[in-house]
């Protein structure tokens, strides 16, 4: 069993782009979620957080609706492609921990968006509580927090935990869930056409089993109250907007 970081670091980083499909495609999908959502920034001076922002779809969408942004990941190697596809931008790309904002940005930040399952790559429960106190205290008065993630609630059996995930003429993308309690193990399988043949490279890393449910009583508990939540073919998006915590 590997971790997150090293998963990609070692194996989904260089392929990250085959997952994601068409950049443009991706870009307009997340403006039309945001705008959907009324997020839209109407000065221009809005600042915005990309946390487990990847090559930076979100990051993009977020400028075009008149945010400047501050994206973070631990991946250099998608933080690398992130600069590139966002050169002269109001994006600011930064390496580092999520649950550690304190001290890497400065508070006030309008809105925060945590997609793309970010939230179940994070080690422990008690990181997304922690994680969330976080984005909180950087938030700025009645800021508002994005979450999507995949619900792994439900237990897959047989050949339904085999994922299809991403194919090209050079690349085929699979995933094998496998359970582990509160956790589901990702098995990555990627073929790749090399000089001598297609050759299989594979890892695996754990995903914490998230559900809208225990989301929602979280966020509450870290002192949001819910704006939206819908859940779509497994994938769940909630908003949620920042509330004064009450004085213990």
């Amino acid at each position: 069993m590997g971790d997150v970081t090293s998963h990609y670091r070692d194996l989904l980083a260089a392929d990250y782009l085959t997952m994601v499909g068409d950049f443009d495609a991706r870009v307009r999908a997340d403006k039309g979620l945001f705008c959907g959502l009324d997020l839209e920034c109407e000065t221009g001076r809005a600042r915005a957080l990309d946390l487990g922002c990847g090559p930076g779809m979100h990051s993009v969408a977020l400028t075009k609706i008149g945010y400047q942004v501050t994206a973070i990941d631990r991946s250099d190697e998608l933080l690398d492609e992130l600069k590139r596809r966002t050169e002269g931008s109001t994006v600011h790309a930064l390496q580092g921990d999520i649950t550690k904002l304190h001290g890497l940005v400065m508070p006030g930040f309008e809105l925060a968006v945590c997609l793309g399952d970010t939230l179940p790559h994070l080690s422990s429960f008690e990181d997304v509580d922690r994680f969330l106190g976080e984005v909180h205290g950087v938030l700025g008065a009645r800021g508002q927090l994005l979450l999507g993630f995949r619900d792994l609630t439900q237990v897959l059996e047989g050949v339904d935990r085999f994922v299809p995930v991403a194919q090209t003429e050079d690349r085929i993308m699979t995933c094998f869930l496998e359970d582990l309690g509160d956790r589901v193990e990702v098995h990555d399988l990627i073929h790749r056409r090399e000089a001598d043949g297609w050759v299989l490279h594979k890892s695996s890393y754990p995903k914490l089993r998230l559900g809208e449910p225990n989301v929602r009583n979280r966020l509450k508990a870290a002192g949001f109250e819910i704006v939206h939540s819908s859940v779509d073919q497994g994938q769940v998006k909630m908003l949620a907007r920042k509330v004064a915590l009450s004085p213990s």
